[in-house]
């Protein structure tokens, strides 16, 4: 009988190419990167979407976006609704789950006479920029689409004075 016996170059284990090791981390460096490329558009446009308006919030709100912290984030914002009632203009800012955070009597700034119903339509990219503390609350100078603009009747007189400084009344 014959003996087999083994080399010691049977036993070695076959040397790795270094150059395969790099096509290997090259490779997986690209999915990764393919994966982020694709990923911030898909997250910029989600971050972007106004939400689906949440059982209880009105058909007329408006969704205000709250400001941008940058990189794609989870949606921030609220829904604000204005409507006419017993001769009184109210408003409701309501967070982006629906959850009444304010709701209060608003006031024409500059004239007298009250805002009819059929012009509380809202412009959402104006309301954004100036806003008011009505007790705890942050709450939003609402800027009509017709240029108007109705302030919280419980802080008139500051409500007022902001919009003194950036848009004086014209007679």
């Amino acid at each position: 009988m014959l003996r087999q016996t083994r080399t010691k170059d049977q036993n070695a284990r076959p040397e790795r190419d270094p150059t395969d090791l790099a096509r290997k981390m090259g490779i997986i460096l690209t999915l990764v990167m393919g994966v982020l490329v694709a990923a911030v558009p898909i997250l910029y446009w989600w971050a972007n979407t106004v939400p689906r308006r949440p059982k209880g919030v009105s058909k007329n709100a408006v969704f205000l976006w709250a400001p941008y912290v940058g990189l794609p984030a989870p949606r921030r914002g609220s829904w604000l609704n204005c409507w006419e009632e017993n001769r009184h203009d109210l408003c409701r800012l309501s967070e982006i789950d629906g959850t009444t955070h304010y709701e209060g009597e608003f006031v024409p700034y500059g004239r007298a006479s009250r805002v009819t119903p059929d012009q509380l339509r809202i412009d959402p990219v104006k309301t954004v920029e100036n806003k008011v503390w009505v007790g705890d609350v942050l709450v939003p100078l609402v800027y009509l689409e017709n240029g108007e603009v109705v302030i919280p009747a419980s802080s008139y007189e500051e409500s007022k004075r902001i919009l003194d400084q950036i848009m004086p009344v014209s007679p």
